[in-house]
C-alpha cells in the first residue's frame, strides 16, 4: 500500500528526508511521524565539524552512498569493490577528494559530487541566497567558458559586463585550462579583496578589475503591467526566504486578471520550496509522488493553504528550466489549467540532497525520482509546452512574452 505523506510533514523533514527510504528498511514502524523522530535523533549524529583521517571519510561516504543512491545496482555494478580500492593511497584531504570523486564517477550520475569544505561552505551561502564574489555566473561552452547570468547590483553588472561575455583568465588562470571549480574558487577567495578578470565584450578584449562584495541573490520579482497582467519571474527556487517572497508576490498579485510565469533559465533549487509554493496555489490534491531506491512510492498533497485567486496562468519555459522549476510548471498545468508556453524544458526528475561529511565536507547525491501528477515521467524528456515557440537570440526581441501577453489580451487561451 503507498504510503502518503502531508505537506507539512515534508517540510519537517527536508534535511533529512534523504535517509527516510534507507531506515524504512531497517525499521518496521508504520507511522511516519515515529519514523521521522528516529531520522532526527539519527542525524544529530552526523557531525560535519568533526575532523577525521582523509582515510576514513573515504569509507564513510563510500557507506553513505551505499545505503543511499537511488539505484541499489548502483548502475550495475560491485559497489564493494571500492571500499578498499584507494585506502593505501590516501594520505591527504585532497587525496581522498580525488578519490571519492573517482568513486562517484562510476555512477555515471551528473549530480552525484563530494564538496571539500570549502565548497560545502559556498554550498550553505548559496541556500541562504548570498555569495561573496563580484555577482557572475559563467559555465564551459565547448573550449570556451562563457557567463550566462550577470547578478543585479553586483560589481560585475557596474563595470557593465554582460551575458554572453567570454572570459578569457581570471587573476592570470587561462579560464579555458582550467576546471569551473577552480575559477570560482579565483573569485570567491575571501583572503583577496579584488580579483582581474580579462574578457571578451562584443569581440574586443577588455580587463577588469573587481572589488569583491557580499551579494544578495534576489531569486524572484513582479510587475503589474498596465493591463493589469501579472508578470512573476523566478530565477531560481533556492534560499530560505524563497517562500516566504513567493507567498508575498502572489498576494500581490491576486487581483490581475491573468498571471505569467516567467521560469525561463530557472535551473531549480529545493524541493520543498518548489512543494510550498504549488500548495499555495492549488486545491487539497496530489501534488507528485516520491518514489524511493526501495520503489515505494509517496504521495505528497497540498494541505488546503492555497491563497492564489484562480485566473489564468501562462508558464514561460526553455530548455534551461529545470528540476524544481519543472515540477512548479508540470504541478499547476494539471492542477490549475496553466498553459506552458516555449521550449521543452530540461528533463530532470532526480532528487538529490546533501548530506553533512566529516572534516567540514559535503555529499551531494541522487536518493529518489518524482513523478509529476497523472504519472508524468519527464526523466531526458522535459515538459512538452502546450504552445511551441523557439526563444530568441536577440535580446531585444522577446517573442515568447510578447506571445503570452498577446494570448492574455486577446483571451485566446483556454480559460479555467
Amino acid at each position: 500500500m503507498n504510503n502518503e505523506i502531508k505537506l507539512n510533514e515534508i517540510i519537517v523533514c527536508t534535511i533529512v528526508i534523504f535517509t527516510i527510504f534507507i531506515l524504512i528498511e531497517i525499521f518496521v514502524v508504520p507511522d511516519i511521524e515515529i519514523r521521522l523522530n528516529i531520522l532526527s535523533k539519527v542525524s544529530q549524529k552526523i557531525k560535519s565539524s568533526q575532523n577525521i583521517s582523509p582515510a576514513r571519510l573515504y569509507v564513510n561516504v563510500w557507506r553513505t552512498v551505499k545505503n543511499s543512491y537511488v539505484d541499489k545496482s548502483m548502475n550495475n555494478q560491485n559497489w564493494n569493490r571500492w571500499r578498499y580500492r584507494y585506502l593505501k593511497e590516501i594520505k591527504t584531504v585532497k587525496d581522498a577528494e580525488i578519490a571519492i570523486n573517482t568513486m562517484l564517477l562510476s555512477l555515471n550520475d551528473p549530480y552525484g559530487k563530494f564538496l571539500c569544505s570549502d565548497l560545502f561552505a559556498k554550498h550553505k551561502t548559496v541556500l541562504e541566497s548570498k555569495i561573496t564574489g563580484v555577482g557572475i555566473m559563467f559555465n564551459k561552452s565547448g573550449d570556451d567558458v562563457v557567463i550566462n547570468h550577470v547578478l543585479d547590483n553586483s560589481p560585475a553588472q557596474a563595470a557593465n559586463i554582460q551575458a554572453g561575455d567570454t572570459i578569457i583568465s581570471i587573476d592570470g588562470k587561462k579560464a579555458n585550462s582550467e576546471d569551473i571549480d577552480v575559477l570560482i574558487n579565483k573569485i570567491e577567495d575571501t583572503k583577496k579583496d579584488t580579483v582581474e578578470i580579462i574578457l571578451k565584450h562584443n569581440d574586443t578584449i577588455v580587463t577588469k578589475k573587481l572589488q569583491k562584495q557580499d551579494i544578495p541573490v534576489k531569486t524572484m520579482n513582479y510587475e503589474i503591467t498596465e493591463d493589469n497582467i501579472g508578470i512573476i519571474t523566478l530565477s531560481n527556487i533556492m534560499g530560505k526566504k524563497a517562500i516566504e517572497d513567493f507567498k508575498d508576490i502572489i498576494v500581490k498579485t491576486n487581483d490581475t486578471k491573468a498571471i505569467i510565469i516567467d521560469l525561463r533559465n530557472n535551473y531549480g533549487g529545493i524541493l520543498a520550496n518548489a512543494i510550498v509554493m504549488v500548495n499555495y496555489m492549488i486545491d487539497e490534491e496530489k501534488i507528485l509522488s516520491i518514489k524511493s531506491r526501495i520503489n515505494k512510492e509517496y504521495k505528497i498533497y497540498s494541505d488546503g493553504e492555497k491563497i492564489f485567486k484562480q485566473k489564468p496562468i501562462i508558464i514561460l519555459m526553455n530548455k534551461k528550466t529545470a528540476s524544481a522549476a519543472e515540477i512548479l510548471a508540470g504541478v499547476l498545468r494539471v492542477r490549475s489549467g496553466a498553459i506552458l508556453l516555449g521550449e521543452n524544458s530540461f528533463g530532470k526528475n532526480s532528487i538529490q540532497h546533501v548530506i553533512p561529511m566529516q572534516n567540514s565536507s559535503g555529499l551531494i547525491i541522487t536518493t529518489d525520482k518524482y513523478i509529476l501528477p497523472e504519472e508524468t515521467d519527464i526523466s531526458g524528456i522535459g515538459l512538452i509546452p502546450d504552445i511551441y515557440i523557439k526563444q530568441s537570440s536577440k535580446k531585444q526581441n522577446d517573442e515568447q512574452m510578447e506571445l503570452a501577453l498577446k494570448l492574455i489580451k486577446d483571451k485566446s487561451y483556454n480559460e479555467n
